[in-house]
Parts: structure tokens; sequence; C-alpha cells
């Protein structure tokens, strides 16, 4: 929703609002808003401070229902075809459900999470006895190389300390010896 600003979304009158419009979208009552996210958050650009001109939210819903004919088509190739082209996608089919204008979905940045085909969790690590198995003889560096620190020295305060006195044999100089009337 990109005429909103975060703050204006989350009181629950207004979220009763988006829910209602989403529960006609996806034909189904039993929805939760899960997530409210301001867009600056995703990765959006900070708007002008134009009147108008918000940064965007992101509202992610849930159901248990499976989702309608009309989200499913927001995942079709030829539909994400033309978002990618970057011009103005329409909405697919005839699945406008938005009362107020201002909680309408930009479809381009819709996504649909199936839980039912999630992926395996990986397997749990075993234990094992900790002791590391022989994999050849570790032969550490006797000691660090040597290093000289005495241009690091030279370099970090000596050119400095010059520097300044010499500034300050200049400031000393202008101020005493170059005074009008002496």
């Amino acid at each position: 929703m990109q005429l909103r600003e975060v703050e204006k979304v989350l009181p629950s009158s207004v979220q009763s609002e988006i829910k209602q419009d989403l529960q006609k979208l996806w034909n189904n009552e039993a929805l939760e808003i899960v997530n409210i996210t301001n867009a600056l958050d995703r990765g959006g650009r900070v708007p002008l401070p134009l009147a108008g001109h918000y940064e965007g939210v992101y509202v992610k819903v849930g159901s248990k229902k499976y989702f309608s004919s009309c989200l499913q088509r927001v995942m079709t190739p030829e539909y994400q075809k033309q978002c990618a082209t970057g011009a103005k996608v329409k909405v697919p089919g005839e699945c406008n459900f938005c009362k107020i204008p201002s909680n309408c979905i930009t479809w381009c940045k819709t996504e649909l999470f199936d839980l039912t085909k999630l992926e395996p969790a990986p397997p749990v690590p075993t234990m094992g006895s900790g002791i590391l198995e022989d994999g050849g003889y570790f032969d550490p560096p006797e000691s660090p190389p040597s290093r000289d620190y005495f241009p690091d020295y030279i370099v970090t305060l000596i050119v400095p300390l010059i520097i300044a006195i010499l500034l300050c044999l200049l400031l000393a100089y202008i101020m005493y010896g170059r005074r009008e009337g002496v």
C-alpha cells in the first residue's frame, strides 16, 4: 500500500477496513493480520517531504484457507513478466476490492507463501565424543615475525608534532612580529 504511512495503519479501525477488503478478495472470513511493516524497513526509499507522499506499508495476512483465484492469478508467469517490465500493471482479472483508495494493493509487490509446501527442517546435528579425529600433526609457528615499529612512530607522533610547532611559530610571528604600529 503506497498511500499510507505505518502510523496511520496501526489503529484497529483502519486495520479492520483493510481486513474487510482482503476478506472479499480472498473469499475468506477467517483472515488475520499477521504483521504490518514500514516500507523503509523492507528497503524502500525515504519519501520526499511533500503532501501526499508516504513511505508505504506492507501488510502480511494469513489464513488456513487456500488462496482465492484472484490471488493465484498474481503468481502466473505472464503477470510476473508484466511486473518485471516496470509498467503500471492492472489488477489481475476483476479482483479490485478496495473501498478506500489508500487501502488498495500494489499488485506487483504481492507475495504468496504456501506453508503446506515448506521444505523439511535440516537434520538435527548428532552428538560426538568431543575428540577430533586424527588428521595429521599440527605444527604451530614458533613466534610471529618481527616488525619494526620506528617508521610508524615517526609518522604517527613526530611528523604531526613538527607541523604543530611550525604552525605555532608562524602564528606567533603573525601575531607579534607583524603588528601594525610596531
